[in-house]
C-alpha cells in the first residue's frame, strides 16, 4: 500500500494539498491534527491531562482546548509533557488506521502532519512530500483564511517541521495561487497513481501503437510539457465529436520510471469496444492535425482509456477537450 506523508510550514498550504491529492484519487486524508482533537473526548486522555495540567483545563467535564494551551504552551517543560502524552496516542490512531485501510484492500493513503518528522510518522510512510512557502505569503494567509490576529501567526509561522535533509522529500514550493497548486496535485497524483506497486494495472500498459512497455515497467503519466497550441486542442475536438464510438478525449505525456524523454499522447476512451483496426483509423484521422500544430514534439501515440483506473489518471492530467454533441 502507499502511503503519502505530507508536512510542511504553517500557513504554507500542506492541508489544501493533502485535500487535492485526495480528491484526485490517492485516498483519504488523515488530519493528525484532527486525531489529537478526537483524543481530547476519551475519558482516560481527559484523565491524563487533568493530572499533569490540572482540573482547571475541564470545563463540564470536556476539555476546554484555550485553557489547556494556557497550562502547555507556558513552557519548554510544559510542552514536552503535553507531547509525551498526546504525540504517541496519536501515532497509535494513525498506526490503526493505516492497518485498517490496508485490511480493507485500500490501494493508497495521505498521511498529513505538521509535525510529521518530530513524531516519526515519516518511518510509516514509503512517499514524503514538505510543502513549503515565503513567510510573509504565508503570513497573509494564516491571517486572511483561519482568521488568526497578526501576533498570534507570527508566533505560530516557525512553529513546525523543518525540512530534513532527504533527498527523497519531494519539495513543493507553493508560492502561487490555489490553481497553480492544483496543476502540482495533477502531476503528483499522476506520478503516484502510475507507481502503486508492481502489481498495480498501470505498471504494464500496453499502447495501440508497435511500441510495448515491458510487463513490470512503469509508466509517469503528466500534463503535456511543453503545452500542446490551443488550435490542436480545438482541432482534436472537431475531429472527434462526430465520431459515436468515441465518448471523450484526452491529452497527456507518459514517460518510462527512469527516463527523460515523453511521449505525447492521445488516449481515445471509447462508447463500445473497439478493435485495432478501428484504433488505426482514428489515429489516421488526426496526422493532419499533427502536421500543422505540432512541430517540437515528435513522439505521438495512442491509447485507449479502457479502465477506470485509467481514466482516473488521464483526467487529472489532461487539458479539457470538449466533444460537441
Amino acid at each position: 500500500m502507499l502511503v503519502i506523508g505530507i508536512s510542511g510550514q504553517t500557513g504554507a498550504g500542506k492541508s489544501t494539498l493533502a485535500n487535492m491529492l485526495s480528491q484526485r484519487g490517492l485516498g483519504e486524508n488523515v488530519e493528525v491534527d484532527a486525531i489529537g482533537h478526537e483524543l481530547l473526548n476519551q475519558s482516560a486522555m481527559q484523565h491524563m491531562l487533568a493530572s499533569t495540567f490540572g482540573a482547571e483545563i475541564l470545563v463540564n467535564g470536556v476539555v476546554c482546548r484555550r485553557a489547556l494551551g494556557r497550562r502547555a504552551f507556558a513552557d519548554s517543560e510544559s510542552i514536552q509533557a503535553l507531547n509525551s502524552i498526546m504525540h504517541p496516542a496519536m501515532v497509535n490512531e494513525v498506526k490503526h488506521k493505516i492497518e485498517l485501510a490496508r485490511s480493507a484492500g485500500v490501494a493508497t493513503i495521505i498521511i498529513n502532519a505538521a509535525l510529521l518528522f518530530s513524531m516519526g510518522l515519516d518511518s510509516l510512510c514509503n512517499r514524503l512530500i514538505y510543502v513549503r512557502a515565503n513567510p510573509e505569503l504565508r503570513l497573509n494567509r494564516l491571517v486572511d483564511y483561519r482568521q488568526w490576529s497578526v501576533d498570534s501567526a507570527r508566533e505560530r509561522l516557525y512553529a513546525q517541521d523543518e525540512l530534513p535533509d532527504n533527498p527523497k522529500i519531494i519539495v513543493v514550493d507553493n508560492d502561487g495561487s490555489e490553481a497553480d497548486l492544483a496543476v502540482t496535485a495533477n502531476n503528483l497524483a499522476a506520478m503516484f497513481l502510475a507507481r502503486i506497486g508492481e502489481e498495480n494495472k498501470l505498471s504494464s500498459r500496453y499502447p495501440y501503437s508497435e511500441i510495448e512497455i515491458a510487463e513490470g515497467e512503469q509508466m509517469i503519466f503528466s500534463s503535456p510539457d511543453p503545452e500542446v497550441p490551443p488550435g490542436f486542442i480545438e482541432f482534436l475536438s472537431s475531429v472527434f465529436s462526430p465520431l459515436e464510438e468515441v465518448a471523450a478525449v484526452y491529452l497527456f505525456d507518459t514517460t518510462k520510471a527512469g527516463e527523460n524523454d515523453a511521449t505525447l499522447v492521445i488516449g481515445i476512451e471509447p462508447a463500445r469496444a473497439l478493435a485495432s483496426l478501428e484504433v488505426d483509423r482514428l489515429s489516421f484521422l488526426v496526422l493532419e492535425g499533427v502536421e500543422a500544430h505540432i512541430h517540437d514534439r515528435e513522439v505521438l501515440d495512442f491509447m485507449v482509456i479502457d479502465n477506470d483506473e485509467l481514466r482516473r489518471i488521464v483526467t487529472s492530467v489532461s487539458p479539457k477537450i470538449s466533444l460537441n454533441r
